[in-house]
């Protein structure tokens, strides 16, 4: 059986866009929605959607708490999660189901599609053409690095998903990662790439992307067990540890006076790179 989870908070203006794909998922068994606390319209959203569960949480407890509590009251032995800004296509659960089944997998990751609705934005420049995820040149079935398994759009057997502890609700972003890098040490080759590509919506802004930087450097210091790979580079900070600061300080101020193209986009990424080393260095 495939369950499938979304998380939504405040989730009132993308669900228009993105709850029909939901519904319109081939293959699953049931459709999970956890609404996280929120305060808008979110509930009225869901109250009238058809084949949709919906479990209410009274206060946001964030992703990872949203997530685990959709498991909670799964019945699937497959876990199909996406999150509520994604717009999947109809067969999309099931490929990512299908790729977590395969001898030796015991989860998979699609690829996400950014969806701009301001271009000339900086960030939404940088992830329209840097967009995170797999390598480029992997294809579906091949392994994937942990660090490149996102939650936005993912598949994990239920049993996998137990034994890992599920989510870590103590990090509050970066959560995905994190159990992929538990779940890649229970299963070195078991990180798959499903055969399905998602849109992702509702992009953000540069402050609300370095907000989440920030975030993603304080939580490194308590993510104790993976000490390989881009955290432990965010925890040590290494030699660029004590630069990382004035590096953000003086990339926050030039990077909205660059033109678009690829000087600015290599600009945003240094400064988030330095935003989540400066925050993991004072933690």
């Amino acid at each position: 059986m495939i369950s499938v989870i979304v998380p939504v908070y405040n989730g009132a203006a993308i669900l228009p866009t993105t709850l029909p794909a939901f519904q319109a998922l081939l293959g699953v068994d049931e459709l999970i929605i956890v609404d996280d606390g929120s305060t808008d319209a979110t509930a009225d959203s869901l109250a009238e959607a058809e084949g949709v569960r919906t479990i209410s949480v009274p206060q946001n407890g964030g992703r990872a708490a949203a997530r685990n509590a959709g498991v909670a009251a799964a019945t699937g032995d497959v876990l199909v999660f996406f999150d509520a800004d994604v717009e999947p296509s109809p067969g999309a659960a099931r490929a990512l189901a299908d790729a977590a089944l395969a001898p030796g997998a015991v989860a998979s990751v699609a690829r996400l599609d950014p969806v701009p609705d301001a271009p000339g934005e900086p960030f939404q420049d940088y992830v329209a053409n840097h967009p995170r995820g797999p390598d480029l040149a992997s294809r579906p079935g091949e392994r994937v690095e942990w660090r490149f398994f996102l939650s936005g759009a993912c598949a994990v057997r239920l049993d996998t998903f137990v034994a890992a502890g599920g989510f870590p609700e103590a990090v509050a972003y970066g959560e995905d990662v994190a159990l992929a890098c538990r779940l890649s040490r229970a299963a070195p080759d078991g990180l798959r790439l499903a055969g399905a590509t998602v849109r992702l919506h509702d992009l953000g802004d540069l402050d609300r992307a370095l907000g989440h930087a920030a975030t993603f450097g304080r939580a490194a210091a308590a993510i104790g067990d993976c000490d390989d790979g881009p955290l432990r580079s965010v925890r040590s900070a290494g030699w660029a540890g004590p630069l990382a600061a004035p590096a953000a300080r003086v990339l926050g101020r030039v990077v909205a006076g660059l033109p678009p193209g690829t000087l600015r986009r290599k600009a945003v990424r240094y400064l988030l790179a330095s935003t989540a080393l400066a925050s993991a260095r004072r933690a």
